[in-house]
């Protein structure tokens, strides 16, 4: 969700939530368990189908805090998992970004079995939950975010990894009825960084010790994902996206012809159009006139003044009218323009709640962290896209990158990971023998019948722009999500997409 770095550190405006209003008209009904496990151990985790403060029964789940490392079992990550709604051989794994946001989000109000929308007090159930198509974990890490334990400890990928893969290795020896199952590793903004990373140091562990642990990783799903550098992901296409969608960020004119003055100074000005090729003409790099974007930054130019002008409600994840004009309340206590996570919010509001999911009630939970969970508040490793991500298209069976549309289309509401910045990356990128797309992505991704954006795929990369939605698109678009889902684990064809 968050990057730290990014957004100005900004005054805390708390969400001011009564206790949550319960919908009743849709009770979901008790179902049989899909999958039995058969360890005590895995007993221990299992979480009561009524819970406090949700109004209908949900599935079995099980959830709890599990070591990173037997060599220091202080140091733990909180994981809730919910198997599939009917037998899965798949397992997919779903992180939230940050960094230092909790994906606890991501189960409550982007892709799990209920949800809890924005603006209001109501709990709902998920129509798209993903537990319909497999089993589903939703995984709090690093260390020091949401109900995690312990201390803070990693200053770069590399510890990410280790850290995330001690857990995997320690959760399918107590979930063991999972072990050897196809494995997805999915999850939006910084787990760009993250399940690149993460699905890069598995595959470079040795068959034999995944197979033993279990571990039969197929491939990555990220969601307007953090893969590149400022300059291709946010800076460079932040003007484009400032011209197209001038009235929503409401920029008066004169603050565009200063915008583009300067862009023309630091040599950036229609980078994207010169440069944006398919297929690429060779290997991109960023002016040496536009420096390293620390003493001038574009995108923090438009922020500040779409921040002012609209009273402190812009909303960098979703810059509609409705979602950016207005202040917007958030039942997990994190509202989008805001930078410093609320205590006030669902989790620690409803008596027992934490309790019955095997929570510490004692954690005072938040949807972010305050503070980066890198020593040092800085992850030192370099972008995906300059580094792993290659090598992790080349050894998946299918990765897939989706993000929101391109500014100058009426669909594009994401100003945190810009659509056409993921574009560079992706045509900046050497993978399976080429540079980038050979040619430009234009198969129309049909969704109920409509039209819900762009897709292509070229040698075991899928790039998805989905219409309709913010920098959450599970949240803002979850029958799209959903779809491409499916088509992830295999449910259905590449061509079942324009379908």
């Amino acid at each position: 969700m968050r990057l730290f770095g990014i957004l100005p550190l900004l005054s805390l405006v708390p969400a001011v939530l009564a206790s949550p209003v319960v919908n009743n008209e849709q009770d979901l009904s008790a179902r049989g368990d899909s999958i039995t496990f058969s360890s005590p151990a895995a007993q221990a985790f299992k979480v009561n189908r009524t819970l406090p403060g949700i109004p209908f029964q949900l599935n079995t789940s099980y959830a709890g805090n599990i070591p990173i490392s037997n060599a220091d079992p202080s140091r733990q990550l909180y994981f809730w998992m919910f198997p599939a709604d009917e037998p899965s051989n798949t397992t997919i794994i779903w992180n939230n970004g940050g960094p230092g946001c909790s994906s606890l989000e991501g189960l409550l109000q982007e892709n799990g079995p209920f949800s809890l929308p924005y603006n209001s007090s109501k709990v709902v159930k998920s129509k798209y939950s993903w537990t319909r198509l497999a089993n589903v974990v939703w995984v709090e890490h690093p260390v020091t975010v949401g109900f995690t334990k312990g201390k803070a400890q990693i200053s770069d990928e590399n510890d990410v990894s280790r850290d995330f893969i001690g857990f995997l290795d320690n959760f399918f020896a107590i979930f063991q009825e999972l072990k050897g199952q196809e494995l997805w590793l999915t999850g939006e903004s910084y787990d760009g960084m993250y399940a690149m990373y993460i699905a890069d140091a598995i595959y470079q562990r040795s068959a034999a010790v995944n197979a033993a642990a279990g571990i039969n990783l197929q491939g990555v799903n990220v969601n307007d994902p953090s893969i590149t550098g400022d300059a291709f992901g946010e800076e460079i296409p932040s003007i484009p996206y400032a011209i197209a969608r001038q009235k929503d960020l409401k920029l008066s004119d004169s603050f565009i012809s200063g915008l583009i003055s300067n862009a023309k100074k630091h040599g950036i000005y229609q980078y994207i159009e010169q440069n944006l090729k398919y297929p690429p003409s060779g290997p991109l790099t960023v002016p040496s006139a536009a420096g390293n974007f620390q003493k001038y930054s574009p995108w923090s130019d438009i922020f500040s003044e779409s921040y002012a002008q609209t009273n402190g409600a812009f909303n960098v994840y979703d810059t509609r009218p409705k979602s950016s004009w207005y202040p917007v309340t958030d039942p997990l206590g994190f509202p989008p323009n805001e930078d410093i996570a609320s205590t006030n919010n669902f989790l620690n509001n409803i008596a027992g709640f934490k309790e019955a999911i095997h929570a510490d009630p004692a954690i005072s939970w938040k949807q972010c962290t305050d503070n980066s969970p890198f020593r040092g508040g800085v992850d030192r490793s370099p972008p995906p896209d300059v580094t792993v991500m290659a090598r992790v298209i080349e050894k998946s069976k299918r990765t897939l990158i989706q993000t929101t549309p391109l500014p100058d289309t009426f669909f594009i509401f994401s100003f945190v990971l810009i659509a056409n910045g993921t574009r560079l990356s992706i045509q900046n990128t050497t993978f399976n023998g080429f540079q980038g797309f050979q040619t430009a992505p234009s198969k129309r991704l049909i969704v109920d019948g409509a039209d819900a954006g762009v897709f292509h795929e070229e040698r075991g990369l899928t790039y998805v722009e989905i219409t309709e939605s913010g920098h959450m698109i599970p949240q803002d678009n979850p029958a799209a999500a959903f779809k491409t889902l499916q088509y992830l684990i295999g449910q259905i064809s590449l061509d079942q997409l324009g379908a």
